[in-house]
């Protein structure tokens, strides 16, 4: 089995088993020779949804399965709007109704990571997705996924905190467009409004080893919708992390500023970092109360209508 990063799939009798099921009637197993018509089948069925599920890669990891196009002559047994799910060792893939760069994106988040940068500088040759697609290789570029969790808010809410993936950039894209003047202009000190790709990439692309961006996500009609975000970025030579976050407008006050925060502060502690700093707008009186509430060693100074925080973990 191939698949395209523009979502076609080829049978080539390689040992997979696609998996497909329909709503109420639990989930049943397809062999290559009637696969087409199995996934035509449950796209067609009520509630059905189509799973596509492969290992990332064949011959001893030496080819990926995720491919930039199949090759001259291979026949098409899967369409592209045949897929709704594709699946590796590497994550999940939520394909429907998206377009060729974020199916692109997507896939080539769940191949093997060794095969990630080829795959990145084929789709930018065949235009498939930005010509400056960002992407950083080795250790650094790997998704943590050891860092994924669940949490219930004090207020009873439930959401999911995982760090941000390359894939996730219209996600955040709406997101930030989501939030109000008044919160953009407190997340940032900045009137901008826009958000780019240029500007998204800054987001979606870090290396784990030096930054941290988790994501306060719940399910939303199939796939996940950011609530919140936090982020830090390690400062090495004072062994603290400048932090930041923001959070929906409308989930203020369920406990997301909080969750974010109190993970931030564990996987700081777990990294070796002392404290974080952090610049606030003096009319910002949530944000500063949520770090008072956390207890904080807090040193302030003020400059130009900014808070400018020091806060040491006790």
């Amino acid at each position: 089995m191939e698949g395209e990063i523009n979502s076609h799939c080829c049978d080539r009798g390689l040992r997979n088993i696609p998996v497909c099921g329909g709503q109420g009637r639990g989930a049943s197993l397809s062999l290559p020779a009637c696969q087409a018509d199995f996934m035509r089948g449950a796209v067609l069925a009520p509630g059905g949804r189509t799973i596509l599920a492969m290992q990332s890669t064949a011959e001893k990891e030496t080819l990926s399965r995720i491919v930039p196009f199949l090759k001259e002559g291979a026949g098409v047994t899967l369409h592209r709007g045949d897929v709704h799910y594709v699946v590796t060792e590497y994550g999940i893939a939520y394909l429907h109704g998206k377009n060729i760069p974020e199916r692109a994106m997507e896939l080539i988040a769940i191949a093997h990571p060794k095969f990630r940068p080829w795959l990145i500088e084929e789709a930018k040759k065949r235009n498939l997705i930005y010509k400056d697609q960002a992407f950083i290789a080795g250790k650094g570029g790997e998704y943590p996924e050891e860092l994924e969790t669940s949490r219930r808010t004090k207020e009873g809410f439930e959401i999911r905190l995982r760090p941000v993936k390359i894939s996730d950039e219209p996600l955040l894209k709406e997101l930030f467009y989501s939030l109000s003047e008044d919160s953009m202009h407190r997340r940032f000190i900045s009137l901008r409004r826009d958000m780019p790709h240029e500007r998204l990439q800054q987001f979606v692309v870090i290396d784990y080893t030096k930054e941290i961006i988790i994501l306060a996500v719940i399910p939303h009609e199939e796939q996940e919708k950011i609530v919140g975000v936090g982020q830090y970025y390690i400062q090495e030579t004072s062994h603290t992390a400048e932090v930041a976050f923001a959070v929906r407008d409308d989930y203020h006050n369920k406990g997301i500023g909080t969750e974010l925060l109190t993970y931030l502060t564990y996987l700081g502690k777990r990294q070796g970092l002392l404290g974080f700093t952090a610049e606030v707008l003096l009319e910002n009186r949530p944000m500063i109360h949520l770090f008072e509430k956390m207890g904080f060693d807090i040193q302030r100074k003020v400059s130009e209508g900014v808070y400018e925080l020091k806060m040491m973990f006790r």
